[in-house]
Formats: C-alpha cells, structure tokens, sequence
C-alpha cells in the first residue's frame, strides 16, 4: 500500500493527523510505504494507492475549523483499502 500524506506540521490538529496515519500503520502491521509532505496547508491531503480521501462537507464544521477528513474517516479508509488487498 502507499499513503501520501501533505499537511502542515505548523497545525497541531494536522501533526495529530499525520501521528495517527503512522500509528495506525505500524500498530495493524500494515506493510505501506508512507509518503509526506509539509507544506503550508490549512488542511491535510491523504492519498492511498493514488486514491485522494475527500471529505465531502461544503462548509466548515465551525468556525476556524478547515474542512478536512476526521480521525475517524481517516481509520475508516485505512481499513477499506487494507481489507481491499
């Protein structure tokens, strides 16, 4: 499997995002190659086997919250992906 990852290592809720894709893979002993890149973005960006996970709000869930996948969304399709192989 490969994961890209863009996000911003200036955000803390980013640096939460990209832990997790990292823990998540190491803790189910997903064989994945992770690629990432720090760039000054106001949310983060996750590709797995070219596939981009989008997260399909229009608007923000509040205020100065960016409109990005959750944690949760993240995990999901980490999951699908790796029951896919």
């Amino acid at each position: 499997m490969e994961i890209g990852l863009v996000y911003s290592s200036k955000d803390p809720r980013q640096r939460e995002t990209r832990d997790f894709v990292r823990q998540f893979v190491q803790d189910r002993g997903i064989l994945a190659r992770i690629y990432e890149s720090d760039q000054p973005v106001d949310s983060p960006t996750l590709i797995i086997n070219g596939q981009a996970l989008t997260d399909l709000r229009k608007k923000p869930r509040g205020k100065s919250h960016p409109i990005f996948p959750s944690i949760k969304e993240i995990a999901g399709a980490l999951d699908r992906y790796t029951w896919s192989l």
